[in-house]
C-alpha cells in the first residue's frame, strides 16, 4: 500500500520455473526469462472450430487475398464484441499463429473493398453452402439496424423494432437445418415490409442450388397475399396465424372443447400440451391448421397479464396526467395494446380506470394457445413444432448479433463499408452458432454461457522469452475438459 498515493502497488520478480516432477524453482539463466505473454486459449478453439467446420477454407477459396483478415476480425469480433478500431491492441495482446496486426485504416479498407466485392461474397455463400450437404428447411427472419450516417443509400425509415429513433436497414438472415448454421443473408432498405422480401430470398436461395425447402417464417411474414404467391410457387412453409385474422378466431371457437380433450392431450420435451388439426383455406391455397395448447404457459401468462394490470391501476391513480391521451400513452408503454383493456373514466389532472372484461377475456382466451399454418400436409403434430421452435435460435442471433458483436449500431459512414461490416459479422455469427450447437449438445450451458467460456480458455497463453523461445502456459484441468467437450485437441504447444 502506498500511503502517499493512496493506492496499492506491486512489486514481482520472476525467479524461474516450478519443475513439475521434482517441484523444485528453477532459476533461469541469462536471456531466459519471459518477455511477454499473450491470450491463446479461446483463439485455439475458435480456429479449429473455423476449419473444422469449414469456414476457413471457404473462405480461402473466396477471398483468397483477404481471407485471413477477414477471419481474424470475425474472431476479435465474437471475442471481444468491441469496435473494429480496437482490433489492433488486441491483436497484440493475443497469440495468433499468423502475423495478423492490422492497423486501424488498413481495417477501414478491407471493410470497404469487402463491400465492394459482391462477387466474392457470392462465391462464399455459394462453396458454404457446399459444405451445409442437405438443406431440408430454412428459417428466414429480418431485424433492423440503425444508423446516424447519412451516406448509407440503404437507410430509410421504416417500422423499428428496437423503438430507435433512426433511420434503418434491415437485415435478413437464413439459417439452414439440419445443420443449424447460418446459411445466407440480405439486405434490404428500411422501408422494405417483411412480406415482400421473400420472392428474392427464394431466387437468391435458387442461385444457391437450395431447392424444394421448407421456410420458417414468423408472423410479420403473414397476409393472404403472401400465402397465394408461396403457393403458387411452390414454396412450402410453416407460419404462425396472427389472432388479429378473423379466421384465427373462428379457429379457436370451434376447437375450445377438443383442445382440452383427454383425446388431444400429448407430451412435447417433458410438457404436457393439446393439439387440433383443421382443414382451411386462405386466398383459395388449402391449408392445414395445427392449434396447440398449453396449459402451463396460460398459467404463467394469466399471472403475467394481472400483475401488469394491478400495477397500471395502482401507477394511474397515484399520478397526475394532463389529458386523456396521456393517460393511453402511459398504459401503452406499460403493456402494449393495454390501452384496450381499460376504460378510463375521471377528469384532468385525477383519473381513474375500468376493466374491459370481455377485452381482458378475450385475451386471456387466447393465451397459452397457438395457431402454426402450412401448406405441406404429411407434418405431424411434433414435427411441426419442432420446426417452429427452432426459430428461437434465430431471434437469439439477433440479440447476439446486436448486443454483442454490434453494441446495436451500424458505425459506418459508406454503402460499401456496410456490406463490409457486415459480412465480418456474418462469419462471426456462424462461428457463434457452432459454439452454441457444442455447448448445447454437451449440456456445457449448466456451468458456463459463452462468454466465461471464452474468459476461462484465455487463461491459457503462450510465453516468449528474452531469447525467442516460446511456452505454453500448463493446461487446467477446466480448460482440458473444455477442449474435449468441444472435441478439440488439447494444445501441447506452439
Amino acid at each position: 500500500w502506498d500511503p502517499q498515493k493512496k493506492q496499492p502497488r506491486q512489486r514481482r520478480r520472476y525467479i524461474g520455473k516450478k519443475d513439475p516432477i521434482t517441484g523444485e524453482v528453477v532459476t533461469p539463466r541469462k536471456g531466459f526469462t519471459p518477455r511477454i505473454a499473450r491470450d491463446y486459449g479461446h483463439v485455439y478453439l475458435l480456429e479449429h472450430l473455423g476449419r473444422r467446420i469449414g469456414l476457413y477454407d471457404a473462405l480461402k477459396e473466396a477471398f483468397s487475398g483477404l481471407f485471413r483478415e477477414i477471419f481474424y476480425l470475425s474472431l476479435y469480433q465474437l471475442l471481444e464484441a468491441k469496435p473494429l478500431y480496437l482490433y489492433p491492441l488486441w491483436a497484440e495482446a493475443s497469440y495468433l499463429k499468423e502475423d495478423m496486426i492490422i492497423s486501424s485504416q488498413r481495417i477501414s479498407r478491407i471493410v470497404e473493398k469487402i463491400g465492394r466485392s459482391d462477387d466474392l461474397r457470392q462465391k462464399f455463400f455459394a462453396l458454404w453452402r457446399k459444405r451445409m450437404g442437405s438443406v431440408q428447411a430454412v428459417i428466414f427472419d429480418i431485424t433492423s439496424l440503425s444508423s446516424y450516417s447519412c451516406l448509407i443509400e440503404y437507410l430509410e425509415w421504416g417500422y423499428n423494432r428496437d423503438k430507435d429513433h433512426l433511420p434503418q436497414i434491415n437485415f435478413g438472415l437464413i439459417i439452414a437445418y439440419p445443420s443449424k448454421l447460418p446459411l445466407s443473408y440480405r439486405i434490404y432498405p428500411g422501408s422494405i415490409k417483411d412480406v415482400t422480401t421473400l420472392k428474392n430470398t427464394v431466387a437468391h436461395l435458387d442461385e444457391l442450388e437450395v431447392k424444394d425447402v421448407m421456410f420458417i417464417l414468423d408472423r410479420g411474414f403473414y397476409s393472404a397475399s403472401n400465402i397465394e404467391d408461396m403457393d403458387l410457387q411452390g414454396i412450402r412453409f410453416i407460419i404462425p396465424l396472427p389472432f388479429s385474422t378473423k379466421l384465427s378466431s373462428q379457429l379457436i371457437s370451434q376447437s375450445q372443447s377438443e383442445l382440452s380433450s383427454p383425446l388431444n392431450g400429448f407430451y412435447y420435451r417433458n410438457r404436457l400440451m393439446f393439439h387440433i388439426e383443421r382443414d382451411t383455406s386462405i386466398s383459395k391455397v388449402n391449408l392445414k391448421a395445427h392449434i396447440y395448447h398449453d396449459e402451463k404457459r396460460k398459467v404463467d401468462e394469466v399471472d403475467t397479464l394481472f400483475k401488469r394490470i394491478c400495477e397500471i391501476e395502482k401507477d394511474v391513480a397515484l399520478k397526475k396526467f394532463r389529458c386523456r391521451e396521456d393517460v393511453r400513452d402511459f398504459i401503452e408503454g406499460c403493456l402494449r395494446g393495454g390501452s384496450r383493456l381499460f376504460e378510463i373514466t375521471g377528469t384532468a389532472p385525477s383519473f381513474n380506470l375500468k376493466r374491459r372484461v370481455k377485452a381482458i377475456s378475450r385475451l386471456i382466451n387466447r393465451m397459452g394457445r397457438m395457431i402454426l399454418i402450412t401448406n405441406k400436409i404429411d407434418l405431424e403434430k411434433e414435427e411441426i413444432l419442432s420446426f417452429y421452435r427452432k426459430k428461437d435460435k434465430l431471434e437469439k442471433m439477433f440479440d447476439v448479433m446486436k448486443n454483442e458483436i454490434t453494441s446495436g449500431r451500424l458505425r459506418v459512414r459508406s454503402q460499401h463499408s456496410v456490406e463490409g461490416r457486415i459480412f465480418i459479422t456474418f462469419v462471426s455469427l456462424i462461428l457463434y452458432s457452432e459454439l452454441h450447437r457444442i455447448m448445447k449438445e454437451k449440456e456445457l450451458y449448466s456451468k458456463y454461457t459463452i462468454p466465461e467460456v471464452f474468459f476461462e480458455l484465455k487463461k491459457l497463453r503462450v510465453v516468449k522469452m528474452t531469447n525467442g523461445k516460446e511456452y505454453l502456459t500448463e493446461v487446467s484441468k477446466k480448460q482440458r475438459t473444455l477442449f474435449e467437450k468441444f472435441e478439440v485437441p488439447v494444445p501441447v504447444g506452439t
